[in-house]
């Protein structure tokens, strides 16, 4: 009897620590309308390597390369870096700002769920 539960019970342990595993590499989720229009101002993207992804500055061409595991997780924190110095949010308006703090575009934030997304992911 215990040659038949072992083996059943280490499957479901191993699915377990995979599935958890997994959960924790993936980015958090994102507004797509927002994300969409903020993406050509954020000064960040990631590039396929052979090896894994890389984050590249497009400011200066910086490169950095993260564990693969963590990769996702560190994109998401340039982001928030970059939305909390660039991105103005006043009511239902988010305005973005360049590097001298000049308004570059202006979004109108036309439900909830956008304003959430704004609030919780940049922390404004």
């Amino acid at each position: 009897m215990l040659k038949v539960i072992l083996p059943i019970a280490l499957a479901f342990a191993m699915l377990f620590f995979f599935y958890t595993a997994y959960q924790d590499a993936k980015p958090q989720s994102r507004d797509t309308r927002i994300y969409s229009e903020l993406k050509e101002f954020i000064p960040y993207k990631l590039k396929k390597r052979f090896t894994g992804l890389t984050i590249i500055s497009t400011k200066n061409d910086k490169e950095e390369k993260p564990p693969s595991s963590q990769v996702m997780h560190r994109f998401d924190q340039l982001e928030q870096q970059w939305g909390k110095s660039h991105l103005l949010l006043d009511g239902n308006i988010l305005t973005v700002l360049d590097d001298n703090n000049q308004s570059v575009k202006t979004i109108t934030l036309q439900n909830k769920s956008e304003m959430g997304y704004v609030k919780n992911f940049f922390g404004l």
